[in-house]
């Protein structure tokens, strides 16, 4: 069964608050997130897929659940920043640097399991076609509402 309007909307009023949890089912995988703590004063949505997350599946050569693009965050990060390029390119030219070293344009693309606010998690989670909500909150949609 499809998330409705009303359903996102007390998905993303129950993650912005600072204790939540909310379980999802997305094919074959339990997903549940929760708010947890990063550091003394910040805290972030963290996305477990069946309960666990291992350190071998940030890596794309690890095996990994085929969920984990989906569900986790897509983050990107460039191979030179822009005042190294800048200064590579004063040196030999535009030309001269992208001959000279092809790779300088790159950026390297990877997953996260952390999400800094309850919208962007929202937003991407809204995409996913399959996606069914299990519990808000340790309970279901239903108990949720009427308390």
């Amino acid at each position: 069964m499809a998330i409705t309007k009303e359903q996102w909307v007390e998905i993303e009023k129950h993650l912005a608050g600072l204790f939540s949890s909310v379980i999802f089912k997305y094919g074959e995988f339990e997903v549940t997130v929760t708010r947890s703590r990063v550091s003394e004063s910040k805290t972030s949505l963290v996305v477990y897929v069946d309960g666990v997350i291992k350190g071998g599946w940030y890596s794309k050569d690890n095996e990994r659940p085929a969920c984990i693009p989906d569900v986790w965050r897509k983050r990107t990060r460039a191979k030179y920043t822009a005042k190294s390029i800048k200064s590579f390119e004063k040196i030999w030219g535009k030309r001269r640097a992208k001959k000279e070293m092809p790779e300088l344009y790159e950026v390297t693309e990877y997953h996260t399991c952390d999400f800094t606010t309850a919208k962007s998690l929202v937003r991407q989670y809204k995409k996913l076609e399959g996606l069914e909500l299990i519990k808000i909150g340790g309970k279901s949609f239903d108990d949720y509402i009427k308390v």
